[in-house]
């Protein structure tokens, strides 16, 4: 009895109302869609069809107009592409689609069609062939007629008259004007008396051609009667009608069984929606609950007694990556991480088996062995006080987790290049010192700046800068042994910790290593740059014992290596303080020193070294401080790059020696050009080449007097965007001078692209000169080399004779040094 009550159950279910009208209602609504389907297939088929008939109706309409014409020029280029259309167009009514879908009595009026066209095609071809012998000859008359008037008819109006007038006639036939037969035959007749008249080939040969128009142009009347009989038009219009004819019915017939289809699909729609509506009411709480559970952002699991899973919502298999077949029936105990204590999970259970509700943080692990951080509630599910299973609700925690290590992280390292900050570095130094203290062990920090930086970083922009930066960073970090760190404390500036290490010799080498890491070319977005890096050390015990003074005597160390040369280290010393304490003091005076006119300027002559003629004199600052006294260009002109006052000291500096310029020219008859130092960090201004020509202009000084005079080595930290701006400069007229030249990354690459017209031999290589030297060497070099590129070549420091006879013999062009002049005033030369 039982089991016929459960079949009666299955049955209904089966057979199911909704179910059976949801069946019958897509049924319907399938055919109904496959009808509209045929419908709008019809249409555009119809459409098709009809537009090619009616592209075929033009065509012929044109082709009658071209054989309407008697004789006339004719492009028939365009006619054959017209044929080829036509016979396109009816190969697609020809086809077996249009016999599919209106019927293969169409066959019969298709071949019809195409045997009609076959006939026109052949006459309009012959149609061309008599056209174009017509307006042949008709070019030959032309020319035959001058001949004859030329030669024959010279004096002779009357026949002149009488010719003129039978070509006249003759040509009406280009602008269709009949020709009537009683003309031609009298034209005809006065031609052949002129051909007797004068009995000359030209005129046999005319009346001959002339008769041939004629005949040509009677053809091709005859192959338009016979082209107008074949009419394709009213086969085309016949085809039409038919076609038409049968669309309609077909559409009016596909229309009703469509129209059946969609009051059917309509009536079981209706009925669909009245069932859903209903059902819908019994099962609203049911679904808001289960969209409620299956749509939380919470991880929802239900397990049965044994506390095995029976349920898992969708933000389970997001959180833990385990399919619901997957975990149907395991214990929960699959997500455990191994990172909770037992005694975690013992209280837990003791709190559920009392059957009450628990709440606590699981770190767990997902499919893929990733941990996630969550917090849960446990509820036992109770059914007549008999615990039947537990519900848990859990909200994954991770990200928030994640976020407050990242906060810990950024708090303690450089966003940029994800180094330990400066943060980071005091918190290590305070516990490597007491780790030193302790061991009575040693420790070392670096102060790293780099070299150039500035100057890349204004002149193609912080994105390159910032990619600079995590490059050396890079090379930095790979370059220390495993148990140093490298921590970056700010800007362009980096710190070295060197644990257990108090030898000069190791720290110098390590210094040494880190400088040659930075000075290697680094390539970012097609530029390649080059920087260096200075470098101060400080030592525990001997420099301090605590973070803030190791810093604080590295920084200073550093700032000792920057005004020795840059790109070099530094160790601290008690005296290194007060060095620093100059500094700020240069500093400080040189920001009012312009305001203050402190500044003023000297000149130094370059001459021939062959009849000792001053050709060009060099513009040399000087400084004369009201609170420091004669301040040295050395140790104030790299503050000004490093404080960015050099662009107004250097307008300043190119201003004073064009007005002086003028003034020496006078004095010294011989001069041609004066020249003026510029500092790399000139040429990342924008306004830099706008500024000097308003200064020449002036001042009137024309810019192929003045040589701008710039380090290779400065050139060589931003090669690409210091050419550029030198080759402006160049086009504008300026002389390019290569400062220094030998001292810097001296290449045939960089000279090749550089706009150069002098180097400058530095100093050193003439200190000291000899034939044993090696500086003999490379002057000979920098000589062959600027022959080569077709430079000059300018040596500085001559300060003894046989200095200058050795320079001569070496075929340098021009010579500076104390030997000719020292730098003077302009009141002073």
């Amino acid at each position: 009895m039982i089991n016929n009550n459960n079949n009666k159950k299955n049955i209904f279910k089966i057979l199911d109302p909704v179910i059976l009208f949801l069946i019958m209602f897509i049924a319907f609504l399938t055919f109904l869609i496959y009808h509209l389907v045929s419908i709008n297939d019809k249409i555009r088929n119809y459409s098709n069809f009809q537009t090619t008939i009616n592209e075929l109706k033009i065509l012929d309409s044109e082709f009658d107009n071209l054989l309407s014409n008697k004789a006339t020029f004719i492009n028939y280029d365009s006619v054959t592409k017209k044929v080829d259309l036509f016979y396109s167009k009816l190969d697609n009514i020809s086809s077996n689609k249009l016999y599919n879908e209106f019927g293969h009595y169409l066959e019969y009026i298709t071949n019809t069609l195409n045997h009609q066209w076959f006939e026109k095609h052949q006459h309009i071809e012959r149609f061309k062939s008599h056209n174009a012998s017509i307006v042949g000859s008709l070019n030959y008359l032309i020319e035959l007629t001058k001949t004859v008037k030329n030669r024959y008819l010279y004096n002779e109006y009357e026949d002149i008259y009488l010719l003129d007038g039978i070509i006249n006639n003759l040509f009406k036939l280009f602008i269709n004007v009949d020709l009537d037969e009683d003309t031609a035959i009298t034209d005809r007749i006065n031609l052949e008396m002129l051909q007797n008249k004068y009995l000359s080939p030209e005129f046999h040969f005319l009346y001959l051609r002339y008769n041939s128009t004629i005949q040509d142009t009677a053809r091709l009347i005859q192959i338009k009667e016979e082209f107008s009989s074949v009419d394709i038009k009213t086969t085309l219009e016949e085809l039409e009608n038919l076609i038409n004819l049968t669309y309609n019915s077909n559409i009016n017939s596909q229309k009703n069984m469509a129209f059946i289809f969609f009051i059917i699909s309509s009536i079981l729609l209706i009925v669909l929606i009245s069932s859903y509506l209903k059902s819908l009411k019994i099962k609203k709480e049911l679904s808001a609950f289960r969209y409620a559970v299956e749509n939380s952002d919470n991880s929802i699991v239900i397990t049965d007694k044994n506390r095995n899973i029976t349920y898992a919502n969708e933000a389970f298999e997001n959180i833990t990556g385990y399919k619901r077949e997957e975990i149907m029936g395991k214990n929960p105990s699959i997500l455990k991480s191994g990172k909770m204590p037992s005694e975690f999970y013992n209280n837990m259970n003791n709190i559920l088996n009392k059957g009450e509700k628990w709440h606590g943080e699981f770190i767990n692990v997902n499919k893929n062995g990733e941990v996630y951080y969550e917090t849960a509630s446990i509820t036992p599910i109770m059914e007549d006080n008999q615990i039947t299973g537990y519900l848990a609700i859990k909200l994954n925690v991770t990200d928030y987790i994640r976020e407050q290590e990242k906060v810990e992280f950024l708090a303690f390292h450089d966003s940029l290049t994800l180094l330990p900050n400066r943060r980071s570095l005091e918190h290590e130094m305070e516990k490597a010192l007491k780790y030193a203290i302790r061991n009575n062990s040693f420790l070392a920090i670096f102060f790293i700046d780099l070299d150039g930086f500035k100057t890349i970083n204004d002149a193609l922009g912080h994105d390159v800068g910032d990619l600079l930066l995590k490059e050396v960073a890079l090379r930095f970090r790979q370059s220390l042994r495993p148990y140093d760190e490298v921590f970056r404390i700010g800007g362009d500036e980096f710190a070295v910790l060197i644990k257990s290490n108090n030898n000069n010799d190791d720290l110098g080498q390590i210094a040494n290593k880190l400088i040659t890491i930075a000075n290697k070319p680094i390539i970012i977005k097609k530029h390649t740059l080059h920087v260096g890096c200075s470098i101060g050390i400080a030592q525990y015990p001997k420099d301090g014992s605590d973070f803030v003074t190791l810093l604080k005597h590295s920084d200073t160390a550093m700032y000792k290596a920057k005004q020795d040369g840059k790109n070099m280290f530094h160790f601290y010393d008690a005296n290194l303080s007060s060095t620093v304490h100059t500094r700020l003091n240069i500093e400080q005076a040189l920001a009012i020193a312009l305001d203050n006119n402190e500044f003023y300027m000297v000149y130094q002559p370059k001459y021939n070294l062959k009849d000792h003629t001053a050709i060009s004199i060099e513009a040399l600052i000087r400084w004369e401080s009201a609170s420091l006294g004669n301040v040295e260009p050395k140790d104030f002109i790299y503050i000004a790059e490093e404080t960015t006052l050099i662009n107004k000291i250097g307008f300043f500096v190119f201003k004073k020696a064009c007005e002086d310029f003028a003034i020496l020219k006078k004095k010294l008859t011989t001069l041609q050009m004066i020249t003026i130092n510029i500092s790399p960090i000139q040429l990342t201004n924008k306004n830099f080449v706008n500024e000097l020509l308003k200064i020449t202009k002036k001042t009137k000084i024309p810019t192929s007097s003045i040589g701008l005079e710039i380090t290779e080595s400065n050139i060589m930290k931003n090669i690409d965007e210091v050419c550029k701006v030198l080759k402006e400069l160049r086009e504008h007229g300026f002389k390019i001078i290569i400062d220094d030249f030998g001292t810097g990354y001296s290449s045939m690459s960089y000279l090749q692209k550089l706009p150069i017209d002098t180097l400058k031999i530095d100093k050193s290589f003439v200190d000291d000169l000899n034939t044993t030297t090696n500086n003999t060497t490379i002057i000979k070099a920098i000589v062959a080399i600027s022959k080569s590129f077709g430079y000059t070549t300018v040596a500085e420091g001559i300060e003894r004779a046989e200095q200058e006879e050795f320079l001569l013999n070496l075929e340098v062009d021009y010579g500076q040094g104390f030997l000719f002049s020292k730098p003077k005033r302009v009141t002073e030369l």
